[in-house]
């Protein structure tokens, strides 16, 4: 073959890999993204349909009379929108489950992306104080076990807006089992969507000095107000684990 020809054919070999769409490596490097709940798809005024009670047993939107009436959530709809709003006293946890979920593993999908918009915070509230333990809006990973004395309870990292505690204080309660990490507080951009984004694998180790699990047990949200008996109003959208380049 004549190195003309030759010389040719290897420039145009190396144009074409240089245009292809997706190359082997930048398939191995995609964005990966998991979806933990955007509530698009739900129904207005009703609880959402993907979401049990805090022990992960049952769904709150299968409950009647009485029981149903003490969650105080519900699908909202703003301008074609869909989200989900706490606005109530007492509290109670809505748990995702992920410990069966395939194709996740926070080491791919570290970052932890949510929605917060703010309405009202309970007046006085303090994560640090058991008596005024309540919170506009919380978000919590819960991964493997820990242990209380004799009784084994959740690892987790709680994300929550505080009412009064400065943003970036941190906490730890449970015997160390629980780690709180304060977001946002007060009146910040209140009533104006806020997007938050954590590594929770970097938080994980630096809060417990040890590596998480690659698939946590549950991500659960909670606002409450009964210990300061006063008002939260929060809404919670666009729940995502993704990869640290997306």
């Amino acid at each position: 073959m004549p190195q003309s020809l030759l010389t040719y054919i290897t420039l145009l070999l190396i144009v074409l890999c240089a245009h292809s769409p997706l190359s082997a490596q930048d398939k191995s490097e995609a964005p990966k993204k998991f979806l933990v709940d955007d509530f698009d798809n739900e129904t207005v005024d009703d609880l959402p349909e993907k979401w049990f009670n805090q022990k992960g047993e049952a769904k709150p939107i299968t409950y009647t009379g009485d029981l149903r009436a003490t969650y105080h959530y519900r699908i909202m709809e703003e301008e074609g929108n869909m989200f989900l709003r706490f606005e109530g006293k007492r509290g109670k946890h809505l748990s995702f489950p992920l410990r069966n979920k395939e194709h996740l593993d926070i080491y791919e999908t570290p970052i932890l992306t949510w929605k917060w918009r703010i309405h009202e915070y309970p007046a006085g509230a303090n994560e640090d104080d058991g008596d005024k333990n309540d919170a506009a809006a919380s978000i919590y990973v819960a991964f493997d076990l820990g242990r209380v004395l004799f009784k084994k309870v959740p690892k987790s990292i709680r994300y929550t807006w505080s009412s009064t505690l400065p943003k970036g204080t941190e906490l730890s309660k449970f015997y160390g089992n629980q780690k709180i990490i304060v977001i946002g507080t007060g009146g910040d951009k209140q009533g104006e969507w806020q997007t938050f984004e954590r590594d929770i694998v970097a938080d994980y180790k630096r809060l417990f000095g040890d590596n998480p699990p690659a698939k946590p047990l549950a991500i659960l949200i909670l606002s409450d107000a009964n210990n300061t008996e006063d008002i939260a109003k929060a809404d919670y959208d666009d729940i995502y684990l993704k990869s640290a380049q997306n």
